[in-house]
């Protein structure tokens, strides 16, 4: 008859391997912080801002003429609605136009029109902070030119530019060391229920009527094994 492994058997057998599960969860944590210190290069990222606008009407500045009618010195709605839609056709525009292919080499370009509204974000990552910063800013100038070829009202502004970032975006220690312990006590508690499963001998401290159904009525101490004297 088969032994039925109880919630309490498999407590009692980690219990017995407390140390190797430990020692497994030290090694995995140890583990992903050397790679996640010497082995990923660290990623910096920054951001600048671009500003589209379809007419020129849609200027921040308003007429100084205290006496213009009040319609005519309200935005126009449909500059703005044109102008959310100009900013999602820019955000592919500026990505995929030959004049910025040579702007955004050296790092990851992504750029996104900030939900309802005419602003681009132009994120970059590299592994140089200072070339991040760079290629953000560089792109947000270039948009002006590029957006002066493809379209003949409105325009593109820089109105924000990237800084340079002073520690690195990715990757994530914490997140790795999280893992790596993670993976570590997995590992040990495999490595436990193991060495119980493949490990026949017969205990001390095992159950022996739960798992063949023989009552026991006495042991036999093995002096030497124990460390006793001979007699």
């Amino acid at each position: 008859m088969s032994k039925q492994i109880t919630i309490g058997d498999l407590m009692k057998m980690f219990l017995s391997h407390i140390k190797l599960i430990i020692l497994m969860t030290i090694l995995g944590g140890g583990l992903a912080f050397l790679y996640v210190s010497y082995m990923v290069t660290p990623m910096y990222s920054t951001s600048s801002l671009i500003l589209v606008q379809n007419a020129s009407s849609f200027d921040s500045g308003i007429s100084s003429n205290t006496t213009q009618d009040s319609n005519e010195a309200r935005v126009n709605m449909n500059d703005i609605t044109s102008s959310v839609t100009l900013a999602n056709t820019c955000a592919t525009l500026f990505t995929v136009a030959p004049e910025m292919k040579g702007v955004i080499a050296g790092a990851s370009v992504s750029i996104t029109p900030i939900e309802d509204s005419y602003f681009l974000r132009i994120t970059t990552t590299s592994s140089d902070p200072h070339t991040a910063a760079n290629v953000a800013n560089s792109v947000a100038d270039k948009a002006h030119d590029v957006y002066n070829q493809y379209f003949d009202a409105g325009k593109a502004e820089a109105v924000e530019y990237a800084d340079v970032p002073s520690k690195p975006s990715s990757p994530n220690k914490t997140r790795f060391l999280i893992i790596g312990i993670l993976l570590g006590l997995v590992v040990g508690l495999v490595l436990a229920f193991l060495l119980e499963i493949i490990d026949t001998t017969i205990k001390p401290d095992d159950d022996l009527y739960k798992q063949y159904e023989i009552p026991v009525f006495a042991e036999i101490i093995d002096f030497e094994a124990e460390g006793g004297a001979k007699r």
